[in-house]
């Protein structure tokens, strides 16, 4: 075995076990001071490339509400449509495997007050998939819907829906290029 040989395999060795050890330590619902230190040091690259893990589904703090997002698309022609982000219970097994993010990341970053950076970008991108050349989107809304889950041991009621317009972006004709 040459040298170049020797040199990628300790390269590829170390991608492999810099990414082993970021997924079982972000995966572990233990706060240890290391395991702490560890999703210190790797939380930008984690976050960047979507490795991270949350627990919040879990003890002790689960949600308490049902939550997710749409668009509404207003056309150059008054015409109104509504996009939807994947919703799991509408997707076969293997769609949910490839559009499990799509959903987290909507649900969990991007209908939340402290990331509204991000939702001018969402718009765009939306009317972009919505893109109609002879009538064009020109406003995206984006909304918010929410249900509460009672509490254990109480008794379930119907589900209502609450919702919210939390974002309205005019589009710009640039924006669809």
């Amino acid at each position: 075995m040459n040298l170049s040989a020797v040199t990628n395999r300790r390269i590829i060795n170390s991608f492999l076990l810099f990414h082993l050890v970021l997924m079982i330590s972000w995966s572990l619902p233990v706060n240890s001071l290391l395991v702490a230190a560890v999703k210190g040091v790797m939380a930008p690259y984690a976050w960047k490339m979507g490795l991270f893990q949350d627990w919040s589904m879990f003890a002790p703090h689960p949600p308490h509400d049902n939550t997710y997002i749409n668009a509404e698309i207003t056309y150059g022609d008054g015409q109104i449509r509504v996009w939807e982000f994947p919703q799991m219970q509408d997707l076969g097994y293997i769609d949910r495997y490839f559009k499990e993010r799509y959903r987290k990341w909507s649900n969990e970053r991007l209908r939340v007050e402290e990331n509204s950076i991000l939702w001018p970008d969402a718009a765009r991108y939306i009317a972009r998939l919505n893109s109609n050349e002879f009538n064009p989107p020109r406003l995206v809304k984006l909304i918010r819907y929410w249900s509460p889950i009672p509490p254990m041991g109480q008794p379930t009621q119907s589900e209502h829906w609450q919702r919210q317009v939390y974002f309205t972006y005019a589009v710009k004709s640039g924006d669809l290029l």
